[in-house]
Parts: C-alpha cells; sequence; structure tokens
C-alpha cells in the first residue's frame, strides 16, 4: 500500500479535505431536497403522533416497535423530531439525510486514518451517499435506527484508528469510540458487528500492534457479550421476531441477492460485466487485491446479523454496502492512476450512474407517500364522522410501491389518526364472515380508496 498511502497538505494551501466537506454537506442537502416533503408510509405511524420527549424514556424498559427491539436513543430521536416537526414529515427526513451524510464523511476520515488516498476516500464517500441501495434506510423514516446506529459505528470505528495510530495522545479518542459503539448498540441490534469490524480494519490498516489496542479491541468484545447476555434475558432468549432462517443455502442465496442489490444495476448484464471489469483492474496489483479482499470480509461480516433472517430488505446491505463504495473507489484510482482521462470518465459515470439511480428512489418513496395520503384522506372524505364502534374493512390495499413500503404495517393506525377520540372497533384487510358491529368496506382502486358497501 506504499504508493496509495494519503500525502499531508503543503503548508500555506486550503486542506483539500475541510473544503471537501464544506461542499458535500450542503450538496448532500440540496441533492435530497426533493425527498423531504415525503409523506409518511407504513412503519412510520407506529411511531407518529407517539413519542414525544416526556414518553421517549419508557424505551430503556419496554419494547420499542414490534417485539424483540431495544432501542431507547431511537425514540429519543424521534421525539426531537416530533418536538420540531410535529406531524410534518419534513424534520424526520432532514434529520435522516444529514445523518447518512456525516456517516458518508466518516467513511472518508477512517479511509484517510487508514493511509489512503483523499481523493480514493472521497470517491468511496460519495458512492456510499449516492448508493441506491441505501434508500430504503434513509428516505424511509422508519428505517432511521440503521441510519443512525451506523453514524454511531463510524464516529466508533474513526476515533479507533485515530486512537491506534496516535497511542500516546488517544485517551478522549478512545473515550469517544466506546461511547459511540454502546450508544450504537442502544439504537439497533445490528451494531453487534462493530467489535468484528474494527479487528478487520486493525488487522488491515493500522499499523500499530500495541497492547493498548489490544486491550481496547477485547473490552469491544466484552461490552458486546455484556450486551447480548442482557439482550437475551430482556427478551426471553427470542432471538428475533423474523422468521428464522433454517438452511445455509438459502442464507447464503440471500446473501448474494445482498451483494447484487449493493452494487446498483447489477442484474443488467452490461452494468454487470462493467462492474466485473473494475474489479479485475483493481486486483491487477497487490494493494488492490488488499482492497478487494478486505472489502469482501467487510460485507460478509457486516451482514452477518441478517444472515440468520429469512428474505433481505434494502437497509439490511446498509453498512455492507460501505465495502462497495470502497472497492469501487480503488477500481476509479487504480485507472486513474494509469490514465487519467480514463478515470475521470469512469469516475464521472459512475457517480451520474448512482446519482440518477438515486434521484428515481426518492421519486418512488414521494409517489409511496402520496399514495399512503391519497388513501387515507379518500377514507375520511367519504366518512367525515364514524360511529362508535365501527369496523373498517380495507381491501386490497397494497403492501409495496415499486421498491418503497406503502402499507405493509401501519395501515390501521394510519386511519386511526384520522379519526382522533373515535372508538373505531377495528380495521381489518378482509370482510369478516360474521360481524356484529357497524361494518364500512373500502375497496383500493385507481389508486384510491371507493367505498363501496355500508351496513
Amino acid at each position: 500500500m506504499a504508493h496509495w498511502r494519503n500525502e499531508k497538505t503543503s503548508t500555506g494551501r486550503i486542506d483539500p479535505r475541510l473544503t471537501f466537506v464544506c461542499q458535500l454537506l450542503p450538496l448532500s442537502v440540496l441533492f435530497f431536497a426533493r425527498s423531504y416533503t415525503n409523506y409518511f408510509v407504513s412503519d412510520d405511524y407506529e411511531f407518529l403522533g407517539r413519542i414525544s420527549l416526556g414518553t421517549a424514556g419508557h424505551y430503556f424498559t419496554r419494547s420499542w416497535g414490534y417485539g424483540n427491539e431495544y432501542r431507547p436513543l431511537l425514540a429519543y430521536s424521534y421525539a426531537l423530531n416530533a418536538a420540531v416537526s410535529g406531524l410534518s414529515p419534513i424534520g424526520y427526513h432532514v434529520t435522516n439525510t444529514i445523518l447518512h451524510t456525516l456517516t458518508s464523511l466518516l467513511i472518508a476520515a477512517t479511509a484517510v486514518e487508514c493511509g489512503l488516498p483523499f481523493p480514493f476516500a472521497a470517491l468511496a464517500s460519495v458512492l456510499f451517499l449516492l448508493n441506491p441501495v441505501s434508500h430504503e434506510s434513509f428516505l424511509w423514516i422508519a428505517g432511521r435506527p440503521v441510519v443512525l446506529s451506523t453514524f454511531f459505528v463510524g464516529v466508533a470505528l474513526w476515533a479507533f484508528v485515530k486512537a491506534a495510530n496516535a497511542l500516546s495522545r488517544s485517551a478522549h479518542l478512545w473515550v469517544i469510540s466506546h461511547f459511540a459503539f454502546v450508544a450504537a448498540l442502544l439504537t439497533y441490534e445490528g451494531s453487534i458487528v462493530f467489535p468484528l469490524l474494527a479487528f478487520l480494519l486493525w488487522t488491515s490498516f493500522v499499523r500499530t500492534r500495541s497492547r493498548l489496542v489490544l486491550q481496547n479491541l477485547t473490552a469491544y468484545f466484552i461490552t458486546l457479550l455484556a450486551y447480548v447476555a442482557a439482550w437475551n434475558v430482556f427478551f426471553h432468549f427470542t432471538i428475533t421476531r423474523f422468521p428464522v432462517e433454517s438452511s445455509v443455502i438459502s442464507g447464503g442465496r440471500t446473501l448474494a441477492v445482498a451483494i447484487l442489490h449493493a452494487f446498483h444495476g447489477a442484474s443488467r448484464i452490461p452494468i454487470a460485466i462493467l462492474y466485473l471489469g473494475l474489479l479485475i483492474v483493481l486486483c491487477l496489483r497487490a494493494p488492490g487485491r488488499k482492497i478487494a479482499m478486505f472489502c469482501a470480509a467487510w460485507f460478509g461480516l457486516a451482514y452477518l446479523p441478517f444472515f440468520i433472517v429469512h428474505g433481505f430488505a434494502g437497509r439490511f446491505a446498509y453498512v455492507s454496502s460501505v465495502s462497495v463504495a470502497v472497492v469501487l473507489s480503488g477500481a476509479v484510482w487504480a485507472i486513474y492512476q494509469r490514465s487519467r482521462e480514463i478515470g475521470m470518465v469512469v469516475l464521472f459515470g459512475l457517480v451520474c450512474f448512482y446519482a440518477i439511480g438515486m434521484q428515481n428512489r426518492i421519486t418512488i418513496w414521494e409517489q409511496a407517500g402520496i399514495l399512503a395520503h391519497r388513501i387515507v384522506d379518500d377514507i375520511k372524505a367519504a366518512e367525515p364522522e364514524l360511529p362508535h364502534g365501527t369496523t373498517l374493512v380495507l381491501l386490497d390495499v397494497p403492501d409495496m410501491y415499486k421498491h418503497a413500503l406503502l402499507f405493509m404495517t401501519g395501515l390501521e393506525r394510519a386511519v386511526r389518526l384520522q379519526y382522533p377520540g373515535n372508538a373505531i372497533f377495528g380495521v381489518r384487510r378482509a370482510i369478516p364472515s360474521s360481524c356484529r358491529e357497524h361494518v364500512i368496506v373500502f375497496r383500493y382502486v385507481g389508486g384510491g380508496m371507493a367505498e363501496v358497501r355500508k351496513d
């Protein structure tokens, strides 16, 4: 890796790293601006109107969401949004975008601490920021657990690498790293991979092998074991609310799907060939092969918590997609070293391809939000007031809109928010065979809800 090391900035020149940060933050806020008014969908309704600064503390002693989710710090992040935004989605989306952007900057900062050239690190940051595989994690408000916990993991990894390299001047960095790790664990269960990722960085890039680094790595694993033990006791040794994957072959197939999704557009043959060519170029030299091996290990370790979960969701690949950004950046850097002109063309094409893909995802979530809003508004418009004890039957409401969640969950809660104080007996998706209460039936037709029966 000698000729890939980062070079120090000359005295008297503006640090390009500072320039990059000052440019990326506002550009990111502008790039994702179309998403800020995207309406609530699916799980968003489960916390909307329920979480406040006064009630957030309750989640230190109870599960978040649907069970087997200990996320007390997450509740406070939503409570702060609720205090500022109320029932408007803007504050929630802006917060997700800022967290996503800060995480991308932490990737660049950690890469530089690992000795990689700044242009390499900056491109990896941008590719992570734009990779459409992350859409479910931060374009969906309820994806906040993944984004917030990954930010904490990013802080912990950056502080770990910097502390390991600084040694004698690192006490405050070790404190930051450990506290950030605990904060990540109190936000999302997937953060358990942090010690494994820290160990991978240490063995791959950190130059020191001191006893202090080993002691802190050991402390990370002790924290992890204590968390896992406490988590299992809290949830009575039930691993997950999701169906557990019982087949190694099926789990491997899901991992392959995650990799395919993380490489945006890889299901199309021309794009797959392009990716293959980039990987071949990267692996022509020893530094590139080291990067490729590191990224393969990162992807597997980061995806490990989801290997036992049956099926795939885009947010599962959020942390793993860091490795995709790094390996693609490494390939572009390798091309650039051979030919600046070709390298710039590849860089421009890759960034534009990812940017267009992300904008398409923003549009999809925007349309999903419009539909979700229309569904509940149509019901309210047709029935401004409901008799006490009414059962609403809502037929054919879609769970998904293309790549975005619509009403896979949260439908009943969304409807109840339209009738505050009204005791709706229930919201069902199928007509009951026998029902004593008053029943009103709606059907989803042509993008809206039409009333079809009233008993």
